[in-house]
């Protein structure tokens, strides 16, 4: 397990290093995503070993992210939440629109039957359109395969985008610091911060927090940096092997697929990832103009990608990773309300 686990991760680093060394924006992640689903599907192998990661491990690394976004709250983000109901509103017609034209999409170019389509839509919630999709009697690997590649198109072409309108590298590529401060760090600054990350790890999962890995350490850490327990936050080594981690293990999700197959879920996903971000776009030009809200932090509250990713994305852009975070846990949640209540419509019978 360990040779597997070193392997998976060595793929991943060498990627994030190719990436920095050219200028890719969010080198460490997107670098360690590429090379990891280069070598998935080729099915690379060192001798009788193939790359893997367990999801135990990058969830520790996904409490280090909520970690390092918890360190990025200050008080000016209370006088935002007032006003979150109105882009709350906006992804509601964003989820509902999404999921409507993602449906039709599966249905007609995709070939998917009608249940599978209907899952597959789904604009969020990853764990749970697989687990409902299966419920129904939808087909789990092309559900899984059409959401993992939703993920994996909007956490290649986000930042791409963002690079190619300000003409500056995003993410790490330019020098960016995520953390708040990492001078110094003392043996309280350690205990407090892996208090907040295991806790609000497993805490987070007891109580059952939506996005849990992620929102429970990100709120131990506001908390704590708030009341003055702590200033500084993860170290950059630890960040960037973080974001190593997280892209390898969406790299490694398309184990077991057909290349063939993988080449046509994502033409689908790119179709239905360029018509879910003009809708967003849309839709956060015109709350830019109701809000005092800069059009940036929405557009990347809209982005249909994993919460993880979108903060990562978030906080490279010092555009308010914790209201981006709450927009899209929201998203998630209502996606999965929704989908509960209109299974019933969708489910094959019998299942």
């Amino acid at each position: 397990m360990l040779a597997r686990i070193g392997l998976a991760i060595a793929i991943g680093a060498a990627g994030g290093v190719l990436a920095r060394l050219i200028g890719a924006p969010m080198p460490w992640l997107l670098g360690a995503f590429v090379a990891s689903c280069i070598a998935t599907l080729c099915g690379l192998r060192l001798g009788p070993v193939r790359p893997d990661l367990p999801m135990r491990l990058r969830n520790l690394f996904v409490a280090v992210i909520g970690v390092m976004i918890g360190g990025s709250f200050h008080p000016d983000f209370a006088r935002h939440l007032g006003g979150l109901w109105l882009p709350a509103l906006g992804i509601i017609l964003f989820v509902v629109a999404a999921h409507a034209m993602n449906f039709v999409l599966f249905r007609r170019a995709g070939g998917l039957d009608r249940t599978t389509a209907y899952y597959a839509a789904m604009p969020g919630g990853l764990i749970e359109s697989i687990a409902f999709g299966e419920r129904a009697g939808g087909d789990v690997q092309a559900i899984s395969l059409q959401q993992f590649a939703r993920i994996a198109l909007v956490i290649t072409i986000l930042p791409l985008l963002f690079q190619l309108a300000t003409g500056n590298r995003v993410g790490s590529a330019a020098g960016v610091s995520f953390a708040p401060d990492t001078a110094g760090i003392a043996w309280r600054d350690w205990a407090i911060l892996i208090f907040c990350a295991l806790a609000g790890l497993y805490g987070g999962r007891a109580i059952r927090l939506p996005a849990s890995i992620l929102v429970g350490p990100m709120i131990l850490s506001a908390a704590a940096h708030y009341v003055g327990l702590i200033s500084v936050g993860p170290p950059q080594w630890l960040i960037a092997s973080a974001q190593v981690v997280v892209g390898a293990g969406i790299g490694a999700r398309f184990q077991g697929f057909a290349p063939v197959r993988v080449g046509r879920a994502f033409g689908l996903a790119l179709v239905s990832v360029a018509a879910m971000m003009l809708l967003g776009a849309g839709m956060s030009l015109l709350l830019a103009r109701l809000i005092d809200v800069p059009f940036q932090v929405l557009f990347i509250s809209f982005a249909p990608g994993g919460v993880t990713e979108t903060a990562l994305i978030a906080l490279s852009l010092n555009a308010n990773p914790i209201y981006v975070t709450t927009l899209h846990v929201f998203r998630i949640l209502l996606t999965v309300v929704i989908a509960t209540t209109t299974a019933r419509f969708f489910s094959k019978p019998g299942a």
